[in-house]
């Protein structure tokens, strides 16, 4: 069933609000008052996520039923819906940061950035399909193959993509494949933070950092993430009269737009494909709507450009609109997680997500030591919370080792994540070539493998013909 097609009713969508909400603050409290949470600088939406899990139907509601109680003593979050709360605000997000005002100037670092990014998706990708084929070869033989495409997915692309992707695979026999991609995705957070720290931990004692010497720099603020101690930032400014319109609201109300824009050029061209009995693609075309959602929100923002009118957009303002998606959707796509396909693939899930995840490591320490010239610790730092978590993952620990923000690597890292998007859009078309040419045969996934690697050697050809990317490790 495609997200737009599932009947909602309109109490249980205002109580997922409120209980999202709740365990929200109930992740800022925890981050605020256990040492363990600061300590590792979990983000309160990845909190508030994991206790919306444990106190839902998967955890609490299965223990209760379990002791007989007919009662409802949990929570009653619905993994269905919450899917498809992450799928609209997916593409929210990507709309509230293409409205954001562009960068006028690239540079090798968010280039650089851009290119370690996607090569490390490649990395992930070709390791989750080797594990998944060696376990259809020797004990899993049903197990659908697609699932080691979806490593890079929750692991480099966040649980919106990951939920997308994975839930238009069920369609062709993956079964819980949206579900699949949020717990890659959750697994990838705990991989961008206990690793992140711990990477960050074993930097200053190796002498690698450039800025900080000890974890005791890092102020309390950032570390119970409420300000106390200095000047609250400023979060936006007004671009519009307080007494016309609130201007938050109409930051909202573009973003809306947009985004009904999409749904139309979506339906416009589904309906296209549908009538040259392409159903199956244009079933899928629904599954990459942020990518017309960027591209509309692009084009809009060039527009306002042109036209002179962009001052009714504030960069801050959106960037609190896209903070506010990815908060609900972080905490929605960690507590839509089903324990039953969990235990369903739990082998899978284990060997992709440690194997992937050691490899990100390695690859990533690899390129930043050679592709950048300043820095290459933090900026490691940064793309290994960026690959493992979102773009927000990899903030946060670079927070940890540039407290001021002193350095390039957080603007680059926020420009190339953009650039990545670009050049990784093939790569998100590849992932379902088994699917629409090869009837979602086994050799159609060898030869999406192959033409992910053929991807990755010309990318890096590329990146070492313009001078950016060196073989001999140029930094220390």
């Amino acid at each position: 069933m495609s997200p737009w097609d599932l009947s909602v009713n309109l109490k249980d969508a205002v109580l997922d609000f409120a209980f999202l909400s709740l365990f929200l603050i109930v992740g800022t409290a925890m981050r605020r008052y256990i040492p363990v949470f600061r300590k590792y600088l979990i983000p309160n939406n990845i909190l508030g996520g994991f206790f919306a899990l444990i106190f839902g139907p998967q955890i609490l509601g299965a223990v209760i039923r379990a002791l007989g109680y007919t009662q409802r003593a949990y929570i009653p979050l619905n993994s269905e819906r919450l899917g498809v709360y992450v799928y609209h605000l997916l593409a929210i997000t990507f709309i509230a940061m293409g409205l954001r005002k562009e960068k006028t100037h690239w540079g090798k670092g968010p280039l650089s950035q851009a290119m370690t990014g996607i090569s490390c998706f490649l990395v992930q990708g070709i390791i989750g399909m080797l594990v998944a084929f060696a376990l259809i070869y020797t004990i899993k033989p049903d197990l659908f193959p697609g699932i080691g495409l979806l490593v890079p997915m929750g692991f480099g692309m966040g649980p919106g993509l990951a939920y997308a992707i994975g839930h238009n695979w069920e369609k062709f026999g993956f079964e819980g494949g949206g579900l699949v991609g949020l717990t890659f995705a959750a697994i990838g957070y705990l991989f961008a933070f206990f690793g992140g720290v711990a990477l960050i931990n074993w930097g200053i004692k190796k002498r690698k950092t450039k800025l900080i010497t000890g974890m005791e720099q890092i102020s309390s603020d950032v570390k119970m993430g409420v300000w106390k101690n200095k000047e609250n930032p400023i979060a936006g400014r007004l671009p519009l009269a307080t007494e016309a319109i609130e201007s938050m609201a109409f930051q909202f109300a573009l973003i809306g737009s947009v985004y009904l824009a999409t749904y139309g050029v979506v339906y416009l061209f589904a309906g296209l494909l549908e009538s040259y009995g392409l159903t199956e693609l244009a079933s899928t075309l629904w599954s990459f709507h942020f990518i017309f959602a960027i591209l509309l929100s692009l084009i809009t923002r060039k527009i306002l450009d042109v036209t002179g009118r962009s001052y009714v957009i504030d960069t801050g303002l959106m960037n609190r609109a896209t903070g506010v998606a990815i908060d609900y959707l972080v905490v929605a796509a960690i507590a839509a997680i089903s324990i039953t396909i969990v235990v369903k693939y739990w082998m899978s899930l284990l060997i992709m997500s440690v194997l992937g995840g050691f490899g990100t490591i390695g690859f990533v320490y690899w390129a930043a030591y050679r592709a950048f010239d300043d820095y290459p610790f933090e900026r490691f730092i940064g793309i290994f919370g960026e690959k493992t978590g979102t773009v927000n993952s990899g903030l946060v620990l670079i927070r940890v080792l540039d407290p001021e923000f002193e350095t390039t690597v957080a603007e680059d890292n926020i420009y190339g994540g953009a650039i990545s998007i670009f050049i990784g859009l093939p790569l998100l078309i590849i992932m379902n070539f088994p699917m629409m040419f090869w009837n979602n045969e086994l050799y159609g996934y060898w030869y999406a493998v192959g033409i992910f690697a053929v991807y990755g050697i010309v990318l890096i050809g590329v990146w070492r013909l313009i001078g950016f990317l060196k073989f001999r490790k140029v930094l220390e």
